[in-house]
Formats: structure tokens, C-alpha cells, sequence
């Protein structure tokens, strides 16, 4: 059996929504791809250390994260940088002077923190812990790896991001985040020395559609959004209906 390189999404692709429960159809799918020789890789815009949890309980030992931004080998960060942090400062500026809740990110860990206790009701409670500290500057940061800024899509077309890409999470909630995972995925083929015809995509949401069109073969759940879809080389079922099993088993990679 030939062998294949697949870098799975996680919300929505390999777990229900952002749940981050995977079905027992995808778990036993993972398992026999595995056993069956195959390379497994999460590519997530998740931070390095949300995503390391993720991998840690479900067998993954390399991952892209941070929307492309890092790259994990072995169990080991052998790629992470920031956004750029001066393009950051000056949004929040921006943020702060239109009196648009925010916090950000500037550690490798499941938290967020802010000075501006007004963000305290946005917070998803399924998300980093968030902690608010009147004395928590900013502008002192060396790195940030995600802003978090309070706002719906309507609000939204009134704030100045200065070029930095955006997620929007929920309704309330919209992240700055890098969304390169496709870069992400080539320099870790590059390092790996994977051809891009054994290379094969799984992905579901608006910030997957960077992963596809680029000469790997792209499946798409059958949840994704439609853009994705009309994109893909394969449309599987939708993850909570054995898609990823259904797949794999379809292509006699399972």
C-alpha cells in the first residue's frame, strides 16, 4: 500500500464542532491508518499548546498550528513565531480608543488576559481561561499570538485590522490569527521530504480553504461550508455520520 501523509483539521473535522470530542468512528479510523503504515498530522489555526492537548490524548506527534505559524516534530516545536507584534499594538490602540473589548494571547498557553474587564462576558467559557488585570500592559509584549476582539460581522466592518488576518469564532467573538496553514504544511513536507501526490487534506471550515487548491488531494467533510466543498477533490460524509472513516475506507486506506 502506497503510503499517505494526511494533516487533519480539528474543529469540525475531527471532533463535533468545536467540542473537541472525537466520534469512535474517527478514533478507530486514526488507529487503522496508523497500523496501516500511514503518516497522521494535525494542521489547526488552534495555538502550538491547545493543539499539543489535542494531539497529546489522540496519538499525534507532529502537528502545524498557530494557523501556520508553528510547526511541531516528534513532540518537539521546531517552528513558532508571532504575529507581528507591532501591527497588534496598533490595533488595540485602535480597539481601545473605539472602546472594543479585547485580550490577547502573548504566552504559549491556554489563557488570555486582558486590562479591559468589559471583555469578561464575551469569553467563551469552552476557550482559554481569561484573566483581567488592570495593570496588564500591552504595549510591554514581545510576542502575541492571538488578539481577541468583542464584536459581531457588523461591527466588524467598522474596525481598522491593518492587514492581520481574522477568524471569527462565534457570533460575539472574532480572532486575529494567522490563516497560512497551507505554508504551514509545506515547510513540514519540505523538512519531511513528502511528495505532494501522497499528501492528502482533510478540512471543514472557511480558514481550511487555504489547504486546498494546492496539489495535495483535498477531502472535504460533509458539514463543510460550501466554498470548501466546491473545492475538493472528495466530499465525505459529515464528521458525526463516520466521514472520516467513510472516507479512508472509500480509498482503501483503511
Amino acid at each position: 500500500m502506497q503510503r499517505k501523509y494526511f494533516f487533519f483539521d480539528i474543529d469540525g473535522t475531527l471532533s463535533i464542532g468545536q467540542t473537541m470530542v472525537m466520534p469512535e468512528s474517527a478514533v478507530r479510523c486514526l488507529e487503522q491508518l496508523r497500523q496501516n503504515g500511514h503518516f497522521t498530522a494535525l494542521a489547526t489555526g488552534r495555538l502550538q499548546a491547545s493543539a499539543a492537548n489535542f494531539a497529546g490524548q489522540h496519538g499525534f506527534t507532529n502537528f502545524v498550528a498557530d494557523g501556520g505559524y508553528s510547526l511541531t516534530l516528534d513532540g518537539k516545536i521546531v517552528e513558532m513565531k508571532s504575529l507581528p507584534v507591532p501591527d497588534c499594538i496598533a490595533l488595540i490602540d485602535r480597539l481601545q480608543a473605539a472602546g472594543i473589548p479585547w485580550a490577547v494571547t502573548p504566552v504559549n498557553e491556554r489563557i488570555c488576559l486582558t486590562s479591559d474587564e468589559r471583555y469578561l462576558p464575551f469569553a467563551p467559557p469552552e476557550y482559554f481561561p481569561t484573566k483581567c488585570d488592570p495593570a496588564f500592559d500591552y504595549r510591554a509584549q514581545d510576542v502575541l499570538y492571538k488578539v481577541n476582539i468583542a464584536c459581531t460581522a457588523e461591527q466588524e466592518g467598522e474596525i481598522d485590522f491593518g492587514g492581520l488576518p481574522t477568524v471569527r469564532y462565534n457570533h460575539d467573538l472574532l480572532l486575529v490569527e494567522p490563516t497560512e496553514k497551507q505554508n504551514g504544511i509545506r515547510r513540514m513536507t519540505q523538512r519531511l521530504g513528502i511528495p505532494d501526490e501522497d499528501v492528502v487534506i482533510f478540512g471543514d471550515g472557511t480558514n481550511d480553504v487555504c489547504m486546498f487548491g494546492q496539489g495535495w488531494f483535498s477531502i472535504a467533510m460533509g458539514n463543510a461550508r460550501d466554498a470548501l466543498k466546491r473545492m475538493a477533490d472528495y466530499v465525505t460524509d459529515p464528521v458525526d455520520q463516520d466521514g472520516l472513516w467513510n472516507a479512508c475506507r472509500h480509498f482503501g486506506w483503511v
